[in-house]
């Protein structure tokens, strides 16, 4: 089936999957027939059989004749219907994303594999508004974000089905199998069914606004930061749940900002300098962030809204810092873009890259953490304007919703360049829509007409263009770092008179367990003999002490306190005596955020009334640790260095909801939640049950006078019992010793709570021996 991406199965382009119109080669293993022509034959054989054996019964050949025409005629409307390009609507890749067009109107979905424009949605009415697109699974929806208008599109039509007004100003958010309209000014949160577009049930308000932008877990839970409150409420299964506090009483005008890092919600508090991972049940890990990213300004620190995998960045726009946050180990990394006049949009991670656009200019700035400098950018627009980043399929999209270009980057940094105003990519309107209409120019009244579409001069831009963006270089950050491998070429003079030696890039600072990692970009032109640290703590140890000329370009701190924050340059070493000094780095601390305390256990006193809990120190856990225990009501320990904690005056027969948490200067690590049944079952047995034919009596009450009889031990014999307490009753006297004794033991007896007196348990406590274990007062 010939189209303009290839003419056979081999040159089709990769992920696009035309729909097939026509059979696929014979299953008997027979030569294929080009342009479907095997299944047209089969047909015919089958159609002038049927008109054949219409004739030969009684010889009407005049009949036979008119059902043999009739079959060319359905074979020849057959051609022309059901094959070539006109009768084909292709599949969209299955690697690929939606791009929206606001100078056009459109919605342009691209393969992801090679930046082709396979298929546009035209969008009625939505033309030069600023738009939001949610492409969850196979549900696309689009928001006009100046009228409200929402509508879906059929990504097996090209169309827009179903469309529903709303307010202005709205977010769209889906996530699972649930679609979401927050509306940030009146703090409101409407579900709407996302393939009719329809609202369920009645708007929740959450209070006074405004709200933060909120985001949706793959499993659909929605996440809304209320900055007001301090807190996050999350809307599980679409119903509301209890807010979650993320920000203390001084960070009441905070700025939460939500991520979500592999699917996991994760919320930034700019004032209060914090990153924490939530769960359902309250705040996991907290991370704190450098203070050169905490002491930004309102409204200056970035944070994506979805990272493919557990890194968040956070970035400070007006110093050009940027701390990487890694949400499963802890660590954090601090590095430099270099503070400019460049107008720096929110960043994304891709492998180990991180792309920063730059909306004075159109271009990306990339920084790679592994050469721990800024490489050669990538040219998107290569104008001013508005670029959005966001991570799918593993390949990392760039759009401009006011250009025709935008760029599709995957994980080794090639580019594709998307050509959303390609008009070769099919629509919703085919060629046969021509002959409805009924004027002859192909329009459909219905539709709005595409505006022209607009060309740079000198070029072409409705051909695809897969060929990499033209890359400039670029220095390598506020110390005058340049790109690595990068060499300057010497001076006509350079024999006369020695190259002016260069510093190395900044330095970056990876925080670890007891430790500091510290990366540079080497030095370029002339190479300088080696390379030593500046910085590091009183008697901490760095490993190297000094960095060959050829590398590896890393320092390790090893010591330092954690309650401090430590800034380092990189000092490069040239022959002669000449040095040249790095800009110095982003703060770090010699620690991480410790893990959970593990494996936490609990212990009673005599007598009950409190509880000994032990735990095992978390991961990542060094000097400079301690623990808090809550939910153990008054008289808990609180803080402490131990990994044990005692909680007193507590009532016996209760259970209490414990929660031990671990944390040091870098921040708070998830906690253990503990349930403790403050009661002591004491399985034991009967005791001092002499054969002498005298049954013990099982009661109802703690008595032999009043209650009733529930059962009796036979003489002799010793069962087991579950002792829940002990209480005092009637005093009895042991048959056989002539012991007297007014305790009785409640115990549980046939699924019964009943009582046996203790002279025949011998559980109280001045009387403790190897066998029974001491049973508590009954509350």
């Amino acid at each position: 089936m010939p189209d303009a991406r290839g003419s056979s199965e081999e040159g089709r382009t990769p992920g696009l999957r035309p729909r097939r119109l026509v059979d696929e080669a014979q299953r008997n293993g027979g030569p294929r027939e080009p342009g479907g022509l095997a299944a047209l034959r089969r047909r015919c054989k089958e159609l002038a059989s049927a008109a054949w054996a219409a004739v030969r019964p009684d010889r009407r050949r005049t009949t036979g004749y008119i059902a043999l025409c009739s079959v060319g005629a359905l074979v020849g409307t057959s051609v022309v219907v059901g094959s070539g390009s006109a009768g084909a609507v292709p599949d969209l890749a299955d690697i690929g994303a939606w791009l929206t067009s606001s100078r056009t109107g459109e919605a342009a979905h691209a393969n992801g594999l090679t930046g082709d424009v396979d298929g546009k949605v035209k969008l009625p009415g939505m033309g030069d508004h600023p738009v939001s697109i949610s492409q969850d699974g196979k549900t696309v929806l689009v928001l006009d974000e100046k009228t409200g208008k929402l509508v879906r599109i059929d990504p097996s039509q090209l169309t827009v089905e179903q469309s529903a007004r709303y307010g202005a100003g709205l977010q769209l958010v889906s996530g699972g199998r649930y679609t979401y309209l927050v509306d940030p000014v009146e703090a409101r949160v409407q579900r709407i069914d996302p393939v009719r577009t329809t609202p369920l049930g009645a708007p929740v308000d959450l209070g006074k606004g405004p709200l933060g932008k909120a985001v949706a877990d793959p499993k659909g839970t929605l996440w809304v930061p209320v900055p007001g409150k301090g807190k996050v409420v999350p809307f599980p299964h679409g119903r509301k749940a209890p807010g979650i506090k993320v920000a203390g009483r001084s960070s009441k005008a905070a700025t939460l900002l939500m991520t979500l890092a592999d699917g996991r919600p994760v919320v930034t508090d700019t004032k209060g300098g914090t990153v924490t991972l939530l769960e359902r049940t309250g705040r996991g890990m907290r991370f704190k962030l450098p203070g050169s990213v905490a002491e930004e300004p309102s409204g200056s620190v970035l944070v994506p809204a979805a990272t493919a995998g557990d890194v968040v960045p956070v970035l400070a726009r007006k110093s050009g810092r940027m701390a990487l946050v890694n949400t499963r180990t802890g660590s954090l990394l601090t590095a430099s873009l270099g503070s400019s006049d460049h107008r720096y949009g929110t960043p994304q991670v891709l492998g180990s890259k991180v792309y920063v656009p730059d909306r004075s200019n159109g271009t990306l700035k990339v920084y790679d953490t592994e050469a721990a400098a800024i490489t050669e950018p990538v040219e998107v627009t290569g104008r001013p304007g508005k670029l959005s980043l966001f991570v799918r399929d593993g390949l990392l999209w760039v759009n401009d919703a006011d250009n025709a270009t935008a760029v599709v980057i995957n994980s080794s940094g090639h580019v594709n360049r998307v050509h959303k105003y390609d008009t070769r990519a099919p629509s919703g309107r085919t060629p046969r829509e021509k002959d409805r209409t009924g004027d002859g120019d192909g329009r459909d009244p219905a539709r709005d007409p595409l505006p022209e579409t607009p060309s740079r001069p000198g070029r072409d831009d409705t051909h695809a263009d897969t060929d990499p963006p033209a890359r400039k270089p670029e220095g390598g950050g506020r110390g005058g770092g340049p790109t690595p491998g990068k060499k300057s070429p010497p001076s006509d003079d350079a024999e006369d008179e020695p190259a002016e030696p260069r510093p190395p890039g900044v330095p970056q600072v990876e925080s670890g367990a007891g430790s500091v990692r510290v990366s540079f970009a080497p030095s370029s032109g002339t190479k300088p003999t080696g390379y030593r640290l500046k910085g590091a703590p009183a008697g901490a140890r760095v490993v190297p002490g000094k960095v060959g000329p050829d590398g590896p370009f890393t320092f390790e701190v090893r010591g330092g306190s954690c309650d401090k924050q430590y800034r380092f340059t990189v000092v490069a070493e040239f022959a002669g005596g000449r040095t040249a000094e790095s800009g110095r780095s982003g703060p770090a601390r010699p620690c991480v955020a410790p893990g959970r305390p593990q494996q936490v256990t609990e212990a009673f006193p005599q007598g009950g009334k409190g509880i000994d809990l032990s735990w095992r120190a978390p991961a990542n856990a060094g000097e400079g640790t301690t623990y808090t225990v809550t939910g153990g009501g008054a008289d808990t320990d609180g803080s402490t260095r131990n990994t044990g904690a005692r909680l007193r005056n507590l009532t016996n027969f209760r259970t209490y909801t414990l929660t031990v948490a671990a944390r040091n200067a870098a921040g708070s690590g998830g906690s253990a939640v503990k349930q403790v049944d403050l009661s002591n079952p004491q399985r034991t047995k009967v005791h001092n049950n002499v054969d002498d034919g005298e049954e013990v009596g099982i009661r109802s009450q703690p008595s032999t006078t009043g209650g009733t009889r529930l059962g009796h031990v036979p003489s002799g014999q010793t069962p087991a019992l579950t002792v829940i307490c002990q209480t005092t009753g009637t005093k009895e006297t042991h048959d056989t010793y002539g012991w007297q004794s007014d305790k009785w033991d409640r115990i549980e007896w046939n699924g019964r709570t009943a009582y046996i007196s203790d002279l025949w348990v011998y559980a109280t406590k001045a009387e403790q021996n190897s066998y029974n274990p001491e049973v508590w007062r009954c509350h």
